[in-house]
């Protein structure tokens, strides 16, 4: 999303009722905090970015599934898209293309080892709470009841899933979680939940 820097001057009680809301998660300081009370105020969406894992042989036969999440994430608000792409990653962007036949940005991510090496690439380029969508998991979900879940609970990581075991389903993250990914070859299931697990930084979203 294109952004714009800008001076305004406003009240002294009000900006030190603004600071008292900064928690370093939900809002990470006095810019966050000014742009998602403004947002909220307006009644606009607070999502921006969202990853569609599509990796693996079977990617292609989800194709269908790739354009129902990019459909469901744009009713959200969502304003950009990343598809993670592995195996035969060049047909699934002959068939999705970049975004423009759903009216919204679709960029690729190509290279990535494992379903956190996945996300690595991103690193420099998602500065915000973001969403990860496993295309073989398919969840009927509220996005926006997750995201406020995750947000309210000032967590690192929220996973909605339907097997605690498998950990795979739908995630909202911080950009503090390429932290814990290493280079190279990495799951997110078996390397980084265990140690966030671990610091208390991840919480489990109740599937009814």
């Amino acid at each position: 999303m294109d952004r714009e820097r800008i001076t305004i001057s406003i009240k002294s009680a009000l900006l030190k009722e603004i600071d008292k809301k900064i928690d370093g998660a939900r809002m990470r300081n006095r810019s966050h905090a000014i742009e998602l009370l403004v947002s909220q105020s307006l009644g606009l969406s607070q999502f921006e970015t969202a990853v569609i894992m599509a990796g693996g042989k079977g990617a292609i036969r989800l194709i269908p599934v790739i354009e129902s999440a990019i459909e469901n994430l744009k009713s959200f608000g969502f304003s950009e898209i990343y598809i993670a792409t592995g195996f035969l990653g060049d047909k699934i962007k002959q068939a999705i293309g970049d975004g423009k036949k759903y009216q919204i940005r679709i960029n690729y991510i190509e290279g990535g080892e494992g379903t956190a090496g996945a996300l690595l690439p991103l690193k420099d380029k998602v500065k915000k709470t973001f969403a990860v969508i496993n295309s073989d998991e398919i969840i009927n979900l509220n996005l926006k009841n997750l995201f406020d879940f995750h947000q309210n609970h000032l967590s690192q990581a929220t996973i909605a899933t339907k097997n605690v075991e498998l950990m795979r389903g739908y995630y909202i993250f911080e950009p503090e979680i390429f932290s814990y990914i290493p280079k190279g070859f990495s799951m997110l299931e078996e390397d980084v939940f265990p140690q966030l697990s671990e610091e208390g930084k991840l919480l489990l979203y109740p599937l009814r």
